[in-house]
């Protein structure tokens, strides 16, 4: 299993977590793990503002470099996101798609309206990776 976690600040060591520059440090972070085939990556934080375009930046850039992709996003962590935030779920889950793979959001149900459109959903992370190895099965939507 590979664990890595990444800077969107250019001074900062390869271990640091993904920031936007003019935030603090405890703000946002994205984690980034591979086990197996999947790629997981875990938000924290606030999912608004600066952050949302880097997130963007880096999930686009991630998922092209990923032959189809299965991707796991845990949004459990994210104490707040805006509708720029979801607009980069939304893209994320095209993107993966458009690749051939597919990206499930795991948690985070209470930012998210049960009525909200073109996004796989699971309750956890354990579900995601359950329904991403089901042949043909989803996770809820």
């Amino acid at each position: 299993m590979t664990d890595n976690e990444h800077s969107g600040q250019t001074e900062s060591p390869p271990d640091a977590p993904l920031q936007p520059a003019d935030s603090p440090s405890d703000d946002f972070s994205v984690r980034v793990r591979i086990r197996g085939d999947v790629l997981l990556i875990e938000l924290k934080g606030l999912l608004a503002g600066p952050s949302v375009d880097m997130l963007q930046m880096y999930v686009v850039s991630t998922l092209a470099t990923h032959v189809s992709p299965k991707v796991i996003m845990d949004i459990d962590g994210v104490t707040l996101m805006d509708e720029a935030g979801l607009g980069v779920l939304r893209t994320a889950t095209y993107r993966a798609r458009e690749a051939g793979g597919r990206l499930v959001i795991a948690g985070g149900h209470r930012l998210l309206d049960a009525d909200v459109n073109g996004l796989e959903r699971a309750a956890t992370i354990s579900d995601a990776f359950s329904g991403l190895n089901a042949s043909g099965g989803t996770a809820s939507s």
